[in-house]
C-alpha cells in the first residue's frame, strides 16, 4: 500500500482511513490468527507506505486461513473502489481482482 487517496485533507480523508483500516486489520489478523511468517516495512511519513510480504506463500505454499483473510481484504478494497474508483488503484499481483 502506498500513497494517499487525495479525497480530502490529511486527517479527514475517508478513503485513506478505510483502506488503512482494512490493510492494517488484515496484517494484524494474519499475525494473530495464523502461524505464517511475514516481513513488513512501513513509513507513515512517505505517502502512507506499507510493504507486507509472506515469503512462504510467495514461494508457492498455500495457507487457507491467510488466503481467506487476504480475499476478505480484497473484497473490502474492491467495494471501496466500486464507490470511489478514481481515488483508489488496486494492483493484485495474484490476479484475483
Amino acid at each position: 500500500m502506498s500513497g494517499h487517496a487525495e479525497f480530502s485533507d490529511n486527517g479527514n480523508d475517508i478513503i485513506c482511513s478505510a483502506v488503512s483500516i482494512l490493510v492494517i486489520n488484515t496484517i494484524n489478523a494474519i499475525e494473530t490468527f495464523t502461524d505464517e511468517e511475514f516481513q513488513t516495512d512501513a513509513d507513515e511519513t512517505e505517502g502512507g507506505f506499507i510493504k507486507y510480504s509472506l515469503p512462504i506463500i510467495k514461494n508457492g505454499k498455500e495457507n487457507h486461513d491467510v488466503e481467506l483473510l487476504l480475499e476478505t481484504m480484497l473484497l473490502g478494497l474492491n467495494n471501496i473502489k466500486n464507490e470511489y474508483g478514481c481515488y483508489i488503484k488496486i494492483n493484485d499481483e495474484g490476479g484475483r481482482v
